[in-house]
């Protein structure tokens, strides 16, 4: 779906807006003062949304969620920090601030996950576990950029974070971490392991199941992550051996 244009009164920039979920979601994007709204945009959100809604549920009412475009941070930032911006998106409440930079791939994984972690909150009131949260959002940007990519005749690189291994976690340390690991290399390993965690629960479960886990880890009084797995749908020790060697970067096809 692309985006619409809506006139706006005054020296305010022209918003954008588009509808998800059969009029369920209504998206605003408000550029910045004087600016305009990116062509890699309108594609970005639109897989972006779509991907997320494949595997999320919409919210139970209709709601709005405002996109802000943002400007690259200044030039003694970039330096600072070692690296250059290229696409960065932050998720606060109903809004979603973000820098749009001129990589559509990029772009489109941080949509997704940012809107990964909206639809989640939005449709279930909580948030789950830490490594559901994060590794799921990382699983659906990383499924939207990959259908970007088709779109574009491109392929979606990810290779694994240099010097991860030495950082790696157990399943159990992975599934109790309460807050993120502080060290960069540890941090890359959390996310990579997060998701593989979240895709190798779904390759089990199928959507539909998948999204009944979701919905129980994400209640007040969450149950150990273990517990549905095994109550429910009958995980055994082994499947749980599996789960642990599915997080670890051997387990990927050489």
């Amino acid at each position: 779906m692309a985006l619409l244009p809506r006139a706006t009164l005054g020296a305010e920039p022209a918003k954008w807006e588009a509808s998800f979920a059969d009029g369920k979601i209504a998206c605003v994007v408000v550029p910045q003062p004087g600016g305009a709204i990116p062509e890699i945009l309108s594609p970005a959100l639109t897989i972006a949304m779509k991907t997320t809604l494949e595997h999320l549920e919409p919210p139970p009412e209709q709601t709005t969620l405002t996109i802000y475009l943002e400007p690259p941070p200044p030039f003694y930032k970039r330096m600072r920090a070692l690296f250059r911006v290229e696409a960065y998106a932050r998720q606060s409440g109903d809004d979603i601030h973000v820098q749009p930079g001129q990589d559509p791939l990029k772009l489109t994984f941080r949509l997704g996950h940012e809107l990964s972690h909206w639809l989640t909150l939005k449709t279930l009131g909580q948030r789950p576990p830490l490594w559901l949260d994060e590794g799921l959002a990382n699983w659906l940007g990383a499924e939207a950029a990959a259908t970007r990519a088709r779109t574009l005749r491109q392929e979606l690189k990810r290779p694994i974070p240099a010097g991860m291994e030495k950082h790696l976690f157990t399943l159990d340390e992975l599934t109790s971490l309460k807050g993120y690991p502080r060290k960069p290399l540890a941090l890359g390993a959390f996310y990579w392991q997060a998701e593989a965690l979240a895709r190798a629960i779904h390759r089990r479960l199928g959507d539909k199941e998948f999204q009944t886990y979701l919905r129980l880890l994400s209640q007040p009084q969450a149950p150990d992550w273990r517990e549905p797995l095994r109550e429910r749908w009958y995980f055994s020790d082994g499947d749980f051996a599996w789960l642990a060697g599915q997080i670890q970067p051997s387990s990927l096809p050489q």
